[in-house]
C-alpha cells in the first residue's frame, strides 16, 4: 500500500472516533443527567459504590499476576514503545481500527480534568476497541452488538487471552461502568483505573509488535 493510500485510509478510519467524541462532548450534560443515580444503589456493571475500592484491590492483585506471567513469556522485558500516530498507522496497516488515544491513556486523564464521566466513557470505548481488534487479529467471529463480556468469552475460548487477563479486563469494565452510570470517585481512583488500563495496553502493544504471537505465549 502506497503512502498516499495509507494516509487516506488513516483519515477515513479516524473519522468515527472524532464524531463519537464530538457527540459525547456536545451532549455531556444530557448524558450526566441520564446516568445520574442515588449514591447507594447497585449500578449497572455489577458493583456498588461500597464495592468500588474492593474491585480496585482485586485488579491490583491481578495486575501483579499478569506482569509476572508476562515476564516469564516475553524475552525482551523493555516496555513496548509504539504510541500515537506510529501505533495507529501500524494498526491500520494490519486492517485494525486506530485508537482515539493513540494507546496513551493519559489522553483521558486530561479530559477528566473537566469531565470525569466523559473521560471514563472514552476510556471504556478505547479498551473495547482493543478487544475488537484483538478478536479480528485472531479471526474470531464477533458482532457489532457484542458486549465486552461476550468479547472476552470469545477471546478466552480461542486462547487469545489468559483467565487472569480476562478477569482483569472485566473488572476494569465494571469500574468504568460504575463511573459512567453516576458513581462518584476521586481523582486518585480515576488515575488508578488509568494505570490499570495501561497494563492492558502494554499487553495489547506486545501483541501488535509480535503480530502472530498470542498473548498467552
Amino acid at each position: 500500500m502506497s503512502f498516499p493510500e495509507l494516509l487516506l485510509k488513516f483519515i477515513d478510519v479516524l473519522i468515527w472516533p472524532a464524531v463519537t467524541l464530538y457527540i459525547l462532548i456536545g451532549f455531556r450534560k444530557e448524558i450526566g443527567r441520564l446516568f445520574e443515580r442515588a449514591k447507594r444503589v447497585e449500578l449497572p456493571g455489577g458493583i456498588s459504590i461500597e464495592a468500588f475500592e474492593n474491585k480496585l484491590q482485586k485488579a491490583r492483585a491481578l495486575e501483579q499476576e499478569i506482569k509476572a506471567e508476562r515476564s516469564l513469556g516475553v524475552s525482551d522485558q523493555s516496555s513496548p514503545s509504539i504510541r500515537g500516530q506510529e501505533a495507529n498507522l501500524q494498526m491500520i496497516g494490519l486492517g485494525l481500527r486506530p485508537s482515539p488515544s493513540g494507546l496513551d491513556l493519559n489522553y483521558y486523564a486530561n479530559i477528566a480534568e473537566s469531565d470525569m464521566t466523559l473521560a471514563m466513557a472514552g476510556l471504556r470505548m478505547d479498551l473495547e476497541l482493543m478487544l475488537r481488534n484483538l478478536a479480528k487479529g485472531y479471526a474470531i467471529e464477533i458482532y457489532d452488538r457484542s458486549s465486552p463480556d461476550q468479547l472476552l468469552d470469545a477471546l478466552l475460548k480461542a486462547g487469545a487471552v489468559q483467565t487472569s487477563q480476562s478477569e482483569f479486563v472485566r473488572i476494569i469494565f465494571q469500574l468504568t461502568s460504575f463511573t459512567i452510570h453516576g458513581g462518584k470517585i476521586t481523582k486518585a481512583q480515576f488515575e488508578e483505573v488509568i494505570e490499570l488500563g495501561q497494563t492492558l495496553v502494554e499487553d495489547y502493544m506486545l501483541w501488535l509488535e509480535n503480530k502472530s504471537k498470542p498473548l498467552t505465549q
